[in-house]
């Protein structure tokens, strides 16, 4: 029986993400799943155009988008933000080449079409990432095409595309793009592999290496100077930034049945990789280790993507190939932000003295003082004599002559020796300020003992002449010499 606590231990730690929901969409492949960057909607993008949910209410949003049969085929997907306004915008590509930008509409909570084009010879769009530049909030959008080009394009705040560069790559078919924090653009190859640097004024390379293996997806996180790429055999494969192509460990996963693209994303805080499979499963790594943290549960065959926000890690799922009937996409979402165990106690907040916290130390206060009164009303004589007894106890004339002789002893041992340890002889009168201070009190302290003894032999005898009627009233009062003996015994 000694494995169930280590089996119940692990299943604990396995069950982290905990499902939100599920979303029920068309029939058709999905190629493009984005969570936008306030974490509560959700783009979806497939054969059948791209539709939007809102998380918490599991609605399906109205967008003025609606040409999917003459633009092709979602293939990809991002949401984007600018400094003049707080409302998302989704940005999307398609099979056809087409861009095309849909902002939410924070009064009737729609998303309006403001911006469409097809780029070039109308070839697939690949990948896309943003960029919020310095200047004025135009967003910074790199584009990557099937027919290996490369472009940076600006959205300016009156929704027109403006091209910075575009690089025609020699046999590099862009799958993934991301920017650097200085704007440079991290390139990854579909078919060679290849990882590239290139520099953001004029595409020109300035960094390149071979991953050795074909890219199927891609993820960098800057903060920590890795990457991540789906590898298309046996996993997924972290490198450096700054590295020279050896791989830094493999996460590895079940060999997949059919060669598909599957997303891959670092998540909490860089700590973890998800990734997609297609058997059914999506894998959360330990980044460090390598170790599979936990493994979420979906059907048939996967794409998986993140979004941190505020301490949540939030990761959806969702069918690549032709489904059977309509496609489900599934939502997990995990706190790791308060799993940390604080520091230090924490300062109450702003909200701590509250209408319903202060009624309720009201309550409590009520509570107190009606259990005193009502003990204080029926227990009253028995406090009392308790109370009488312990007090009768003290004051026999055996132990306020202990208590006196003791003092006396104190005293006399004092009178030797003064403040600082050092003899002193009290019938010395040629002594300084100091030791005729000290000596003074001496003298204070051994008439005050006298008198003490003096009150206690006087005391003693009205105690004596009373001790047998209050045995009678209070037989604990005979133990009462004894119990006070030892007391003073021990202090």
């Amino acid at each position: 029986m000694s494995f169930l606590p280590t089996f119940f231990n692990k299943s604990v730690q396995l069950q982290r993400y905990k499902l939100l929901t599920r979303l029920t969409t068309y029939s058709g492949s999905v190629y493009a799943l984005a969570i936008s960057n306030d974490g509560n909607l959700l783009a979806c993008g497939g054969t059948e155009g791209i539709k939007i949910w809102d998380i918490k209410s599991r609605k399906e949003l109205t967008s003025s988008s609606h040409h999917h049969e003459s633009r092709g085929t979602v293939s990809c997907a991002i949401w984007s933000t600018t400094r003049k306004t707080a409302a998302e915008t989704l940005c999307y590509g398609t099979g056809l080449g087409y861009i095309i930008f849909l902002r939410h509409s924070l009064t009737n909570k729609t998303f309006q079409e403001i911006c469409a084009r097809r780029l070039g010879s109308g070839f697939e769009i690949t990948c896309l990432s943003w960029h919020l530049t310095s200047s004025e909030g135009n967003l910074r959008i790199a584009v990557g095409t099937r027919d290996k080009i490369v472009q940076v394009l600006t959205l300016n705040a009156s929704s027109q595309l403006q091209s910075v560069f575009a690089v025609r790559l020699e046999n590099t078919v862009p799958k993934s793009v991301a920017f650097a924090d200085n704007r440079d653009v991290y390139v990854f190859g579909l078919y060679d592999g290849n990882f590239m640097k290139l520099k953001d004024e004029d595409g020109s390379v300035v960094q390149e290496m071979s991953c050795k293996s074909v890219i199927g997806h891609a993820a960098v996180h800057s903060k920590r100077g890795v990457f991540v790429v789906d590898n298309a055999a046996d996993g997924f494969t972290l490198y450096r930034l700054d590295g020279d192509g050896e791989p830094v460990r493999t996460f590895a996963t079940a060999v997949p049945s059919m060669s598909l693209p599957k997303q891959v994303a670092f998540g909490e805080e860089g700590k973890v990789v998800v990734g997609g499979s297609d058997n059914g499963l999506v894998y959360v790594f330990d980044r460090k280790t390598g170790q599979t943290l936990e493994t979420l549960h979906h059907a048939d065959t996967d794409s998986g993507l993140t979004r941190d926000l505020h301490g949540r890690c939030t990761i959806a799922s969702a069918l690549t190939a032709p489904g059977r009937g309509k496609t489900t996409i599934k939502i997990w979402a995990y706190d790791y932000a308060v799993q940390k165990a604080p520091s230090a106690p924490k300062a109450p907040s702003e909200n701590y003295w509250s209408l319903s916290r202060i009624l309720m130390m009201l309550t409590q206060l009520l509570a107190l003082l009606c259990m005193s009164v009502f003990l204080l009303i029926n227990y009253k004589d028995s406090f009392l004599d308790s109370a009488v007894n312990r007090v009768h106890g003290y004051m026999t004339s055996a132990t306020i002559v202990n208590v006196a002789d003791e003092f006396s002893q104190h005293v006399k041992a004092a009178m030797k020796f003064g403040e600082f340890g050092e003899y002193v002889d009290i019938e010395d009168d040629n002594e300084g300020p100091t030791e005729g201070s000290i000596k003074h009190d001496i003298r204070m302290l051994r008439e005050l003992a006298a008198k003490l003894m003096e009150i206690a032999q006087e005391a003693g005898g009205d105690i004596d002449e009373d001790e047998g009627k209050h045995d009678t009233d209070h037989p604990q009062a005979a133990k009462g010499d004894e119990w006070t003996k030892s007391l003073t015994i021990v202090s």
